[in-house]
């Protein structure tokens, strides 16, 4: 992604996204690129990041409100958010869990994430 992918995916959600996520997806990791994690894991495509965010925030969390410090950054097919804390500046993790309905830490940083996200997709 670029600037001007960020840029619209800020305007479209009414989000200022962390320079720790930005500068992630502006160089997204390599372990991940041509994996099933650009259109899971780790979103990387704005028009999926903007969909997911606004489909949650217009139509709840099955049947909660969305808290509004969470942005998704990623699903994995089954209902659940990864989603970062966009009032914070760093790149760490939550899993928002719809069964469980709670959000939990799943990576304190990039090589985590990439390192948790890797090993359950296997």
């Amino acid at each position: 992604m670029n600037d001007s992918d960020i840029e619209r995916i800020e305007k479209a959600t009414g989000i200022k996204l962390p320079e720790g996520y930005t500068s992630v997806i502006k160089s997204y990791p390599k372990e991940l690129l041509g994996t099933e994690a650009e259109d899971f894991g780790l979103l990387n495509n704005p028009e999926s990041i903007i969909e997911e965010n606004i489909s949650v925030r217009e139509n709840s969390f099955f049947g909660e409100p969305w808290p509004d410090r969470y942005f998704i950054i990623g699903i994995n097919g089954c209902g659940d958010y990864f989603v970062i804390n966009h009032l914070k500046s760093d790149f760490s993790v939550g899993f928002a869990d719809h069964e469980k309905m709670e959000c939990n830490p799943y990576a304190e940083n990039l090589e985590s994430f990439i390192q948790s996200y890797v090993h359950e997709t296997q």
